[in-house]
């Protein structure tokens, strides 16, 4: 296991860079078949978004490409943003700040070239995912996708409907002080919105009472929604379990989103389970 040490040295060696020759495009998709090892994106689709307004990175560490981070111009509802469709890390150095570096980098490019905000999709059981984008990046989410991308055989999508959160990431807000304070604040006074506990062999479980219902009005300012940490050993370990969270948070969500709450924080608490922040939309200028 990489310490906390190791981790950060290791981290002010590696050097974001723009994608933009074929060669550094096909170190990226040989890149993308080792982390999802089926089809990759096709370098002329690539190249084509590169020369109309998209922006591709890479991460490198002693000039072996690790990471990388492919987006491409969006406009939905009279508003232009920038669409970060997919970032992959290399197994060995996954939860060591490389997604935060990249997207942090594309920020910076971003802003540059004229746009104000980015959007993402992502599974919304994925607690490492969604540290990155609440607590590290300070994105939200208000917008639930049910089976967005229909079947995938990769080893972290195959055997579950493609669930997805749909983030914004607001580039230019940089009132971090006044976030942190709130969140901070909110997190004290959250409300559970639901239980969980361990099953008869160890692996978290939610609502086993089933006592959440989609019609119960919500009154707090801040629920808390547990989440698996590792929702990936859930998914080797028990199929039935981790579809009764797929099912089970997808209701509870799009319930909360229904009532005009918003992600906007998630708490790691231990191996086994995490926690969304939910609050009134009304709290956050967002």
């Amino acid at each position: 296991k990489v310490t906390i040490g190791e981790a950060k040295i290791m981290l002010e060696s590696v050097t974001i860079k723009e994608l933009t020759t074929i060669e550094q495009i096909e170190e990226a998709r040989e890149l993308e078949h080792e982390i999802w090892a089926v089809g990759s994106i096709p370098v002329h689709q690539t190249i084509a978004t590169i020369r109309n307004g998209g922006i591709v990175l890479g991460a490198y560490l002693n000039d072996e490409i690790i990471g990388f981070n492919y987006s491409c111009p969006g406009y939905m509802d009279e508003q232009v943003y920038l669409y970060s469709h997919m970032i992959g890390i290399k197994r060995n150095y996954r939860e060591q700040g490389v997604g935060e570096l990249l997207k942090n980098y594309l920020k910076d490019i971003a802003i540059e070239r004229g746009y104000r905000t980015c959007r993402w999709t992502f599974d919304p059981l994925e607690a490492r995912s969604g540290y990155l984008n609440f607590s590290k990046l300070r994105s939200y989410s208000d917008t639930y996708i049910e089976n967005c991308y229909g079947e995938m055989e990769d080893p972290f999508n195959k055997l579950l409907p493609t669930d997805r959160l749909c983030v914004e990431w607001q580039l230019v807000d940089n009132d971090y002080l006044r976030w942190d304070a709130k969140v901070e604040e909110l997190l004290d006074e959250a409300k559970p919105i639901v239980d969980w506990e361990a099953n008869i062999v160890g692996l978290p479980t939610l609502d086993k009472e089933q006592k959440f219902s989609k019609d119960e009005t919500l009154i707090h300012d801040a629920y808390t929604l547990p989440i698996p940490t590792n929702f990936q050993k859930i998914k080797v370990e028990s199929v039935a379990l981790a579809e009764d969270w797929r099912y089970k948070t997808r209701n509870i969500l799009q319930a909360m989103f229904d009532q005009n709450y918003k992600i906007i924080y998630l708490m790691k608490k231990d191996e086994q389970i995490s926690y969304y922040l939910l609050v009134k939309r009304s709290l956050f200028a967002l």
